[in-house]
């Protein structure tokens, strides 16, 4: 049997409930803003690894890929950022982004120079 890469071989993330829940929250909503944009607005459609990383935490897993915790993490820091995301979230988005930081970092190839 071969070995999958680092980079396809999927790393868990432990959350409780209430993060899951945002997570998945986060990743739909980010998913149907193109869909719901007017024609006015322009809405750049998620990358693939977005589509796929909720497919996995719908099905209820919370294993990803790195380029998945990658999409993730850009995801989370911009619903982070936005004035317009209910203040209650704000602070498990946080805390998300850090788990999935730490988890990048673990994983993330020693650069060679």
């Amino acid at each position: 049997m071969a070995a999958r890469s680092p980079s396809t071989r999927p790393i868990s993330l432990s959350l409780p409930p209430a993060e899951q829940w945002t997570l998945h929250h986060v990743l739909l909503h980010r998913i149907e803003r193109e869909a719901s944009a007017d024609e006015t607005a322009t809405v750049e459609p998620p990358s693939l690894e977005i589509f796929h990383a909720f497919e996995r935490l719908d099905a209820g897993t919370t294993q990803f890929t790195i380029a998945q915790f990658e999409a993730i993490q850009e995801v989370l820091a911009e619903y982070h950022h936005a004035t317009t995301w209910w203040e209650i979230e704000r602070s498990r988005l946080e805390h998300l982004l850090h788990r999935v930081a730490t988890i990048l970092e673990a994983n993330r190839a020693p650069q060679s120079h």
